[in-house]
């Protein structure tokens, strides 16, 4: 059985939709693109393949859709090169090498347009009225984030930056003590290891560190630095011509929430809520970033102001999210009417096909 690995290459931010997913098909030699519309099996089918290869020995990465906590938006088999994407809204991927390395496959051949144009009312309804939930949600998250820089500057005003600074060179020190190889062609790849959900924050963070040795956990408050120091490491490892992969945070994505430096066997994560990670492995270390660079009298002389600005954000975001579980419950409506419409026995043979279109593939690589 492959390793199965789960990220998010898009997600609902404080800054509206963000995609990563340039970034996660960098490389590919093979890329098959899905159209249609919603409940037109597409998600069905990356998974169904996705499991199949993995049960071919093949590692798998899925790439999880961040405004249905049951749907897949991607599937990449990287030892083949070799994805699968849906390339529909938000997220839309169009080929770039049309029929060299990338194929679109219609899944919209496969409803009955007819019965579809019956509901045409219902369905435009829906749609607009999906579009204005996440529009809502963006906008409470966009106040949020407003409000979260408010607490990151409390704690900022009692930051001690000769000490961070300090925290940084002795944590360089620990992880580069090692012998290190440097690689020939050193790569960097952002993605998500979590997302602002229907069903609220979600992450992958001990399924993609499972593989990994030594995880540094960072914790503190907002504003204790935990971003600026994994950037710092990061831009080491790659002066070190070393490979690193980096996890934009899922609500401001101009922050990091972990980086990964693969051949050292090394992650170093933010471990603070929404994403609390706790040592449960001998070989975890936790760094406190509160304790070891800001003057806890802070939260004794801004205690009210504190409670304030960590109240109006959770209610922020908690408004957000509701918009974010409304536009899904609309958006199950709508798949409805696409299921109703689809001829399901089609799209099976469709997706035999392309699965013995990949074994084929790999057996020629």
């Amino acid at each position: 059985m492959g390793l199965i690995k789960n990220y998010y290459a898009g997600g609902n931010t404080s800054i509206g939709f963000y995609s990563l997913y340039d970034e996660a098909l960098k490389g590919l030699d093979r890329l098959y693109i899905l159209k249609g519309g919603p409940g037109t099996g597409k998600s069905s089918i990356m998974k169904e393949i996705g499991l199949h290869m993995a049960d071919r020995n093949y590692d798998i990465q899925f790439l999880h859709c961040s405004s249905d906590n049951q749907s897949l938006d991607g599937v990449i088999i990287p030892t083949l090169k070799l994805g699968i994407v849906d390339g529909t809204a938000p997220h839309i991927v169009d080929p770039k090498y049309p029929g060299v390395v990338d194929e679109i496959i219609n899944l919209g051949l496969f409803w009955n347009a007819d019965q579809l144009r019956e509901n045409r009312k219902e369905i435009v309804k829906l749609t607009n009225d999906i579009s204005k939930n996440f529009l809502s949600a963006y906008h409470q998250f966009a106040e949020a984030k407003g409000i979260h820089d408010e607490w990151e500057e409390i704690y900022l005003s009692a930051m001690n930056f000769k000490k961070a600074d300090q925290v940084i060179e002795d944590l360089i020190g620990k992880i580069f003590s090692v012998e290190i190889s440097k690689e020939k062609h050193p790569t960097t790849r952002r993605l998500f290891f979590g997302a602002a959900t229907p069903e609220g924050a979600v992450n992958f963070i001990d399924n993609i560190t499972e593989d990994i040795t030594k995880r540094y956990i960072v914790k503190g408050r907002p504003g204790s630095g935990k971003s600026t120091l994994m950037k710092k490491i990061g831009h080491y490892a790659e002066q070190y011509r070393l490979s690193v992969e980096y996890y934009p945070c899922g609500f401001d994505p101009n922050s990091l929430d972990m980086i990964i430096i693969p051949a050292l066997g090394t992650a170093i994560v933010d471990g603070t809520a929404p994403h609390v990670i706790n040592p449960t492995r001998e070989t975890d270390e936790v760094i406190d970033m509160f304790d070891l660079c800001i003057d806890p009298n802070v939260e004794m002389e801004k205690e009210k102001e504190l409670e304030n600005v960590e109240s109006r954000y959770k209610i922020k975001m908690t408004i957000g999210t509701n918009y974010l579980k409304e536009a899904k419950r609309l958006h199950d409506q709508l798949e409805a009417y696409y299921i109703k419409a689809m001829d399901f026995d089609a799209i099976n043979v469709k997706r035999d096909e392309l699965l013995h279109e990949i074994i084929h593939f790999a057996e020629q690589r």
